[in-house]
């Protein structure tokens, strides 16, 4: 398993993001993977950093590992106590083509299986929002 450190979690964030904002005129749902990733791992970052985890496995104290929020970036905002008018109310999160309604803690497989999500643009806002949050906070 890799278990990588904050700083790396917090230049990947970066990559991420620039490599999401260039995608957007091509593919807004691969776009919006692309910055899920980079909320995720921007998330993660900070959580490491604010706990002084080593890296994604190690736990201190209360300190649950950062690896053992999987992709819940809720799970994360609520770890870190970000305010919950950044990243509440949250958009449909409902697919295309069945119109299942998902959480936020599956749209990354939906992206990455390929499934389209309705209104993949106030997504897309609705996660800048919290990278907003990230830039402000590491």
């Amino acid at each position: 398993m890799i278990n990588p450190p904050a700083l790396a979690l917090r230049r990947r964030a970066e990559e991420l993001h620039a490599s999401a904002t260039r995608e957007l005129q091509h593919d807004q749902d691969t776009a919006a993977l692309l910055l899920f990733y980079a909320t995720e791992c921007g998330l993660k970052s900070i959580y490491m950093i604010q706990n002084n985890l080593k890296d994604t496995s190690d736990e201190r104290g209360s300190a649950i590992s950062a690896r053992s929020f999987f992709h819940n970036i809720l799970l994360l905002a609520d770890a870190l106590k970000i305010p919950k008018a950044i990243y509440a109310p949250y958009p449909n999160f409902e697919l295309q083509r069945t119109k299942f309604k998902i959480d936020a803690t599956q749209l990354h497989q939906a992206w990455r299986y390929g499934e389209r999500v309705v209104d993949t643009r106030l997504v897309y806002a609705w996660l800048l929002k919290i990278i907003g949050w990230i830039k402000q906070n590491r």
